[in-house]
């Protein structure tokens, strides 16, 4: 079975599943920060739109 990579929606940022504690059986993480929060905008990659360009 391949895996599905997993997509940040508010970066675009590839994450990760990993296991957590008592309260959160698992948490997705950044896989490159190991994070749950998203890097600051001036990381967001050019392709994806901000959220000011989306029209909405």
């Amino acid at each position: 079975m391949s895996r599905i990579p997993l997509i940040c929606p508010r970066c675009g940022h590839p994450q990760r599943v990993i296991p957590g504690g008592p309260e959160h059986p698992v948490r997705v993480v950044h896989a490159e920060t190991g994070r749950e929060e998203c890097e600051p905008a001036d990381t967001r990659p050019e392709s994806l739109p901000t959220p000011d360009s989306r029209g909405t």
